[in-house]
């Protein structure tokens, strides 16, 4: 139980500054996926989709991303060797030059010098190019059959050049003037540039002279030899031979002195095959190998296989996919130019493949994970989690050892760019359920989300484990030799197992499930296997002659059955409670607290109640008329003047018997379980609470009589029941605008495993609107929302106000209240619902981080209520007063319900939602909060403390950095590539991180970090690539300046931080954040187990006073008035104590380095972090220092 405590230090009240929203990351596989490209030089992967969008990716944390202006789909991607540039063709015939530059993002260039387009008219349509590395020319092939030059230095056509279909088949028919088709393939000579191979949709084949401009061999000889059309070609290395692949699944070798083919035609798998996409030829005669897509049987049972197969002397497997492929790449080993690697693009995934390992295992992949492998059914986004939950969740994956996981060792090919090479104090773990009973653990602390575990709970149930199979069996008989190796399942499981509810407990790393048909499992994580014997507890909510679906009709549905004989099972999260509700209709709402042990689930008949621990029911609770009875649906009026005459007439008479009745079966049920009833606890007032006959719905329809009694939320929470004082309850709420709350006893800690909680009934609240509850929350007496009892007992917030009274927010589709427990009177009321039909559907409570926090407050955040429309708007009110401080219309398209009912909401205002079925996208609605994955600093260069060097303290982003994110409305923003959509709000000036990553500098040199930050102004510049293809140094070669930690934008109304600065000796004045300390404890007392580390503040301290010490030093003086605060503040400083100013003076600090541009700006904005740095870090030991006494106090 928590202890009750006077009032604490009051928090900056929330604002409409504190609120801003802004994208920060893209989770998952890109929709619709177009086009593959790799850069050999540098290591990175590039994708185009049918929208338009174009994404580069490197090492974890690099990710750039772009959108074409057309929104055409990209048909393919060239990347230009040496000078970070690229260009894309797209549907409609435009191919357009991008520049990555070096500081975070992938640019647009809208200089008509870098687009072209060649218009299709007249057969002009591009079918496939080919670009000249050497030449800087790009060669495009048309429907007409001619090739067309463009000049990449100048972005026009070269006119001259241009290869015409009877000009190239001139030697096959001199006289005759047959079109050979479009062109199908390009191929350049690797050891001559100055010739190249076309392909022809009617089997001719020519080989051209680009510098003499005329035909040197056409492949065959004769014109009515052309039997099938080509489909792709490929030299081999050493440019005399090349290799062809035709419609008929036929393949040809070819000497290009020759006009006749050397081998060939040759079936691999048959003669009715279908036909060869793309293939390449690589290595020498002695160890070729020949890499093709397609070319499979055409299976009579309906059966596609998606394949790509590698053939290498007796080695002959075919890659078989569950999704068509799109194209793959062979990566050369730089050193040997042999087949190094094979990355293959599918519709749904991407996978790469060991070239030089037998049978060609997987290489595990970093990033672009197959998120819809299954479809996902729900989703949860827990930030902050602790590292030994993940520590423990990466320890399972690595020491996993099935059967069919054959990964190779090889590194992931696409491991360009750099990012600052630091470790998070906390981590970000997205819980994902799926349709086929699998729940996911994803870590999205960074850019790149990666999948750490995975929890099949199908192993439960009989008749449900999945299939297995040896890949090693498939090339021993049958043929082709199929090996499966996509992620990517279409196919559907049984729908019961699907997952529609998950809780996690990230500290008592305890996780609970409700599923499609009504099963509730709890789980427990532990490092071991075991042998256990699953024992389910049946749960009756609602028993009658038949139960009706959704869709109105009888439905009779069949409950999974648990296994019963004995089960191992495996290392990571176990089964240690296993619950069936009848009847076996989708779990609704789910609670869990793992403290007390208890877990709550509701369907659309009711609730229970049940203790895990003791594996014992404690209370059902129906929420329909167990005569089955529908209701007429009735006017609002009408609807109001019933439930008031019911209420009176019925309250007396059924109270006593419905209690006694859901007593008795719960007895029964526990009876049979063996659990011991406990002493029974004192009961308070019991009024029982009758649902609502009729209630409206979102649209304004009546809502149907079967969704009258569905249970909408659950929330455990320790407060006022009763008149006494505060008791363990449980809160439901229903789609009939019910409220039901029950106390509960809590045994002692020591007896919870083997007695059973009693409960007793409080009053009920049936709201006079009838509006369907979407949210209930229970704040304490100071207006703050009461934290879970496993946040107090692992010190990650202080202890809440149990002074009485308390509050509870019941939050419904038209209205918010604002409602004082235990008297259930309304206090403040704030009504949504519009004539426009406007209507809530989700809402969550948020942490918003402040800026001014008093020292001795315990918390640097304040609390506010954030719901989502059913027009998409995204709404915040200020708790507990329920004022409107944020609103951002449109954030999602109203039609768009995939994304309305996937959202979701971290604690800490984290807003993710599913963009597509395979894609995630993230936004962050505080102003000065962020995650890690905004701090890795992504850089095309090496900078100091990136990947594979010394770690230093990260520099947080310039106001002219913000600024440049700050773009107008639909403008593409610089900040991880992304569009603003319209409406969305600037973000706000000194963003803080509440997950700082954990930097150890306490042996660092501080003479070193200052010369990094000067040194970073003039890296060393890559070398020197000599090529025609235009390359504006300002773009293609710039340095990397000093990487931001963040890019945020500014807010809609500029405002400048107020800094107050006083810098003497080391000295500064006190920091109205204690940001280092309120990450690392929450503001919660400090003990020796917390993250928080002197040493850590003291290190970071003296390498800022230095840094800026050396700014001072190099820039001459400092302006008088400056110079009058430093010796204020150095005086206070010595004297030992933190001195506040009265008013805070504006740094206007003159110190910048000694470069010219716009660089000088931002140094001024840099000089105020740094100075706000300072405050910061000396406000921290302070407030460390008071932790660190409160623990002593509270010991003792």
């Amino acid at each position: 139980m928590f202890r009750k405590k006077g009032r604490q230090a009051n928090v900056e009240e929330l604002s409409n500054e504190h609120f801003t929203l802004r994208k920060t990351a893209c989770h998952g596989f890109p929709t619709g996926p177009t086009a593959l490209g790799y850069d050999h030089e540098h290591q990175l992967l590039s994708l185009g989709t049918k929208t338009g969008e174009l994404r580069v990716y490197g090492r974890p944390g690099v990710e750039f991303v772009a959108q074409t202006e057309s929104g055409s789909a990209i048909k393919q991607i060239h990347h230009i060797c040496g000078n970070h540039q690229l260009l894309t063709l797209t549907e409609d015939n435009v191919i357009v030059m991008w520049y990555m530059q070096s500081e975070h993002d992938l640019v647009l260039v809208a200089d008509p010098s870098h687009t072209f387009k060649l218009d299709p008219e007249g057969g002009k349509q591009i079918t496939v190019s080919c670009l000249s590395q050497l030449s800087g020319h790009l060669y495009l092939g048309t429907e007409s059959g001619n090739v067309f030059v463009l000049d990449i230095g100048s972005f026009k056509q070269d006119e001259e050049n241009t290869i015409f279909w009877n000009n190239a088949t001139a030697i096959l028919q001199p006289g005759s003037k047959t079109h050979p088709g479009v062109v199908k393939s390009l191929h350049l000579c690797p050891t001559d540039p100055n010739k190249i191979l076309i392909g022809y949709e009617k089997g001719v084949i020519v080989l051209w002279d680009l510098e003499r401009r005329l035909p040197i061999q056409n492949y065959p000889a004769n014109l009515q030899d052309c039997q099938q059309s080509v489909e792709s070609l490929c030299w081999q290395a050493d440019g005399l031979k090349f290799v062809t692949a035709h419609g008929d699944s036929g393949i040809y070798f070819w000497v290009a002195a020759n006009s006749t083919p050397s081998e060939g035609p040759t079936y691999h798998y048959g003669n009715t095959c279908a036909a060869i996409t793309k293939i390449k030829w690589l290595n020498s005669d002695s160890s070729p190998l020949l890499v093709f897509a397609g070319g499979v049987p055409v299976e009579q049972d309906g059966e596609d296989h998606h394949t790509v197969s590698v053939m290498q002397g007796a080695d002959h497997v075919a890659l078989d996919f569950t999704s068509p492929v799109v194209d793959f790449i062979t990566v050369l080993d730089p050193g040997t130019q042999r087949g190094n690697s094979l990355l293959v693009l599918c519709e749904q995934e991407l996978l790469a493949f060991d070239l030089d390992a037998p049978k060609c295992p997987q290489v595990r992949k970093p990033y672009l994970y197959t998120l819809h492998s299954t479809p996902v059914t729900c989703l949860k986004l827990y930030t902050g989690c602790p590292r030994t939950l993940y520590d423990d969740l990466v320890a399972l994956s690595s020491n996993s050892s099935a059967p069919h996981d054959h990964f190779s060792q090889m590194e992931w090919p696409a491991m360009g760019g750099f990012v600052r090479a630091c470790d998070p104090t906390a981590y970000d773990i997205l819980v994902t359920g799926h349709e086929n009973g699998v729940v996911r653990f994803w870590d999205v602390t960074t850019m790149a989300m990666k999948l750490i575990h995975e929890l099949k709970t199908a192993n439960l149930f009989i008749g449900c484990e999945p299939e297995s199979f040896q890949d090693d069996t498939f090339s021993d008989f049958k043929w082709p030799p199929y090996r499966k190796v996509s992620t990517y399942d279409p196919f559907e499981d049984d729908p019961r197992l699907a997952i529609k509810n998950v809780e996690l407990d990230v500290y008592d790393q305890t996780l609970c499930i409700g599923g499609n048909s009504g099963q509730v499992v709890v789980f427990s994580f532990r490092k071991e296997s075991s042998d256990v014997h699953l024992q389910s507890s049946q749960a009756e909510i609602f028993v009658g002659e038949a139960t009706r679906s959704r869709a109105g009709g009888l439905r009779n549905d069949t409950p999974l059955e648990y296994k019963t004989e004995q089960l191992t099972l495996p290392p990571g999260f176990q089964a240690v409670f296993c619950m069936q509700c009848t009847p076996p209709t989708m779990i609704t709402a789910l609670a869990l607290e793992s403290t007390w042990g208890l877990v709550a689930a509701g369907n659309n008949k009711g609730f229970v109640v049940a203790n895990f621990l003791c594996r014992g029911i404690i209370l059902l609770h129906p929420t329909v008329q167990s005569d089955g009875v529908e209701a007429r649906s009735l006017t609002r009026v009408q609807s109001f003047r019933r439930s008031l005459r019911s209420s009176f007439r019925r309250r007396s008479s059924t109270r006593s018997r419905d209690a006694d009745d859901r007593r008795k079966i719960a007895a029964s049920i526990n009876v049979e379980m063996g659990v011991q009833p406990a002493r029974s606890h004192q009961p308070g007032k019991r009024a029982a609470s009758e649902p609502l006959t009729a209630v409206v719905n979102a649209e304004g329809e009546a809502v149907r009589p079967e969704q009258i009694g569905t249970v909408s939320n659950l929330v455990f929470a320790e407060t006022y029941v009763t008149g006494g004082g505060t008791d363990a309850s449980i809160t439901a709420s229903t789609m009939g605008s019910v409220i039901v709350r029950y106390g509960l006893s809590l045994p002692p800690p020591e007896s919870r495993t083997t007695v059973l909680n009693q409960y007793f009934e409080s009053k009920g609240y049936s709201l006079v609107h009838a509006a369907p509850v979407v949210g209930v929350f229970i704040l304490d007496h100071e207006g703050v929302p009461l934290p879970t009892p496993s946040e107090v007992v692992n010190r990650v917030v202080p202890e809440p106000d149990m002074q009485s009274p308390h509050y509870a927010v019941i939050c419904t589709q038209e209205q918010i209240k604002l409602v004082v427990l235990p008297s259930m009177k309304q206090k403040r009321k704030e009504k949504v619902a519009d004539s426009m039909g406007q209507r809530i559907i989700k809402a969550f409570l948020i942490r918003i981080k402040v800026a001014n926090v008093p020292v001795t407050a315990n918390r640097d955040w304040n609390a506010a209520l954030l719901v989502l429309t059913n027009t998409g708007h995204l709404v915040a009110y200020a708790l507990p007063d329920l004022r409107l401080v944020f609103e951002q219309e449109q954030f999602l398209e109203s039609n768009n319900h995939m994304a309305i009912q996937s959202l979701t909401v971290s604690l800490y205002g984290e807003v993710l939602y599913l963009h597509s079925f395979s894609e995630l996208e993230r936004y962050i609605i505080s102003s000065y909060g962020f995650s890690f994955h905004t701090t890795l600093l992504p850089n095309l260069f090496k900078f100091d403390g990136s990947t594979e060097q010394v770690q230093i303290v990260s520099r947080p982003a310039t106001s002219s950095q913000r600024r440049q994110n700050s773009t107008t409305e639909g403008s593409f923003e610089a900040s991880g590539g992304f569009l603003k959509s319209p409406g969305h709000k600037s973000g706000s000036v000194g963003e803080r991180n509440d997950r700082s990553p954990s930097i150890d500098v306490s042996k660092a040199d501080p003479v070193k970090h200052k010369s990094s930050i000067s040194s970073a102004n003039a890296p060393s510049k890559p070398k020197d690539q000599s090529t025609p293809i235009r390359s504006p140094p300002e773009l293609s070669r710039s340095p990397p300046q000093p990487s931001p930690m963040v890019t945020g934008s500014t807010p809609s109304k500029t405002r400048d931080i107020e800094v107050s600065v006083a810098v003497s000796n080391g000295q500064v004045a006190q920091s109205p954040v204690p940001v280092a300390t309120a990450q690392a404890t929450g503001g919660m007392s400090l003990d020796a187990s917390t993250m928080l580390d002197k040493d850590l503040i003291a290190s970071a301290s003296a390498f800022t006073k230095t840094a800026y010490s050396a700014k001072k030093e190099r820039s001459g003086s400092v302006s008088s008035s400056s110079s009058e605060s430093s010796s204020q503040n150095s005086a206070s400083s010595e004297e030992g104590e933190a001195t506040h100013q009265g008013e805070p003076i504006a740094f206007g600090n003159p110190l910048a380095f000694d470069v010219s541009g716009d660089f000088n700006e931002s140094t001024k904005e840099l000089d105020t972090i740094i100075a706000s740095s300072l405050k910061q870090l000396e406000s921290a030991k302070a407030f460390y220092q008071q932790m660190q006494a409160r623990v002593k106090r509270d010991n003792t």
